[in-house]
């Protein structure tokens, strides 16, 4: 059984959430506590060591990134619950953590819940590093730097600028690091395209996405290769050419 706390300054979304665990996942999951700020969700959490903690983002007395910077060993599993703020659910996404937008749907919290009780254990065992990596993402310049690539084994931290391009097997992805390590994702590419688009990454082909900066030429052809700095050469899929070539020309 899952030993779970609820921390949210509002009574009615704590009720609500309970409500839908007791409901829908009795058996899985055990609400032990709840609080209702910052500080009393620090005390709540130190004192009962919960396996799960459903945080809100935004409290009265501050934010689950305040509780969350203050709470030296997070040796438990978070999924945020939160009313707006798109930055941070990107912030989420990058970070592979669970999150719920209020109102809480009852078929997207059974969603996100199954996946957390499916990889339970995988993830527990890597929380304090994904926490680590998603507050540093959540910075004051509001600039991604860091994406957590989640795999069979675990996961892995690689930043953003190191990456550079994404190869699509089947329903996993590989990314290449300019270090010419290759790390797999048990993600498809098509979940990925969209996180990425906005940080200068381009979908060359069906299963190639490259990471522009690292780019050194284009050769003529049907769709053409993309040349990489490391002298590789990519094929170009015909109907994104002129997309590719637009973002430079």
């Amino acid at each position: 059984m899952i030993k779970a706390i609820i921390v949210d300054d509002e009574e009615d979304a704590r009720f609500m959430l309970k409500n839908k665990i007791d409901k829908l996942f009795k058996n899985e999951i055990s609400v032990i506590a709840e609080a209702n700020s910052v500080q009393s969700g620090i005390q709540t959490i130190t004192e009962q060591k919960p396996d799960l903690v459903f945080l809100d983002i935004q409290m009265s007395d501050g934010s689950g990134f305040d509780l969350l910077t203050q709470i030296p060993d997070k040796d438990f599993e978070v999924v945020f619950v939160t009313a707006y703020n798109q930055y941070a659910l990107k912030a989420f996404r990058f970070s592979a953590l669970g999150y719920l937008m209020k109102p809480v749907k009852t078929d997207e919290f059974v969603q996100t819940i199954n996946v957390i009780l499916q990889h339970f254990a995988k993830y527990r065992a890597n929380s304090e590093k994904r926490l680590k990596v998603l507050i540093e993402n959540y910075g004051d310049d509001r600039i991604i730097k860091k994406i957590v690539i989640p795999s069979s084994k675990g996961f892995d931290v690689i930043a953003i600028e190191d990456i550079m391009r994404l190869e699509g097997d089947r329903n996993y992805t590989n990314f290449i690091t300019k270090e010419k390590a290759k790390i797999s994702s048990s993600k498809t590419m098509g979940e990925y395209e969209p996180l990425l688009s906005e940080y200068g990454f381009f979908r060359i082909h069906q299963s190639t996405i490259v990471n522009l900066r690292y780019v050194k030429s284009y050769i003529k052809g049907d769709g053409g290769f993309v040349e990489m700095t490391t002298g590789e050469q990519l094929q170009l899929s015909r109907n994104r050419k002129n997309d590719f070539l637009k973002r430079f020309l």
